[in-house]
């Protein structure tokens, strides 16, 4: 029973430090500190000198980082580079330094600090803190933010993609279009991959950075770029629309909008491909290989949106069926993203 409770105890005590940890590896990736280590250990007073910051005040967050084995501490107060810093470095490619950046910037942290009143008001929380909506508003007047969620879901698609690829064949398709694709990166990837012609749909401020992105996949040319709302209506002409993540910002009377939508731009032989991290059903395993725990990202989905959060399998199912979709099939990838195949019903 000691063993038990003292385990649990610590259990608590970490659950406990868990902002502590990720504010501190926010504040040392904000710095620049995992690129600079990437050439060498440097000693403390060097960081300290390159990041503009006092080296007795640094040297305690980056012991505490060495503690936590994001880096690592040398004799003489030298720091060192760890598996862990180096997936923080960003050399101009997305990686999960950015998606960390997304999720424990200050301004994210705000919402987070208004989760017990929206669970009274049912208001988003991040808009009790900002007095503005996430998406348009938010991203609109802060460009450094918006780039980093870009590059944070450009990540995320970049770590999938290629075990999707390996069970989902999206060359049965002559055209796909993604639904809120953001900058295009999954698009860019299956007309780089099959070949198709692509269409991204997002609204206007989020896919005005996608040509850029194009052209590291070479496919300028060979996708559409359309702006505009899809609780308003999609384009016509693809038969297949792929939507990854996106429902995930709606609420269930929003998503059957969106559904319906798309619904009514696919012909009668389209397909609705969903990609989305499941929530476990009840007495399933909590989390993914991967680490990915979907149902605190749920609470993380719902702190900046307005009713929407990860669902289960289930819970999609009857979104789908509620808006004129049948499920064809189900297929996971081997990573936190499960590809959930539908057809219109007729």
């Amino acid at each position: 029973m000691l063993g038990s409770a003292s385990e649990s105890k610590k259990k608590i005590y970490r659950i406990i430090y868990g902002y502590w940890q990720s504010q501190c590896v926010y504040v040392a990736t904000n710095l620049g500190i995992p690129d600079l280590l990437q050439n060498g250990p440097l000693p403390v007073d060097k960081i300290a000198e390159k990041t503009d910051t006092k080296v007795d005040k640094l040297y305690v967050v980056l012991r505490a980082l060495a503690h936590l084995g994001v880096i690592a501490e040398k004799p003489g107060r030298v720091f060192a580079a760890t598996e862990l810093s180096q997936l923080l470095i960003s050399n101009g490619s997305p990686s999960i330094g950015d998606f960390l950046m997304h999720i424990t910037e200050p301004n994210m942290w705000d919402g987070w600090r208004e989760l017990e009143n929206g669970l009274k008001t049912g208001e988003v929380p991040f808009e009790l803190a900002k007095n503005e909506d996430f998406y348009s508003s938010y991203m609109t007047h802060n460009p450094k933010s918006k780039n980093l969620f870009n590059n944070a879901m450009s990540f995320l698609t970049n770590e999938v993609v290629d075990a999707l690829f390996e069970v989902y064949d999206f060359g049965r398709f002559e055209t796909v279009m993604d639904v809120g694709g953001n900058q295009g990166t999954l698009i860019a990837n299956i007309v780089k991959r099959f070949g198709c012609k692509g269409i991204l749909f997002d609204l206007p401020h989020e896919v005005e950075t996608a040509p850029n992105n194009f052209s590291k996949y070479e496919v300028n040319g060979h996708v559409q770029v359309v702006g505009g709302s899809a609780l308003e209506s999609l384009p016509k002409g693809a038969d297949a629309i792929v939507m990854k993540y996106f429902l995930s910002v709606f609420s269930k009377e929003d998503s059957i909008k969106v559904l319906t939508n798309c619904r009514e731009a696919l012909p009668k032989h389209g397909k609705l491909i969903l990609l989305q991290t499941l929530v476990p059903a009840l007495g399933a395993p909590v989390e993914y290989p991967d680490g990915t725990m979907p149902a605190l990202a749920a609470v993380q989905m719902m702190i900046t949106n307005p009713g929407g959060y990860w669902r289960t399998e289930q819970e999609y199912k009857d979104l789908l069926s509620a808006s004129g979709f049948k499920l064809e099939q189900v297929i996971p990838t081997g990573t936190s993203l499960t590809a959930m195949e539908f057809s219109p019903i007729s």
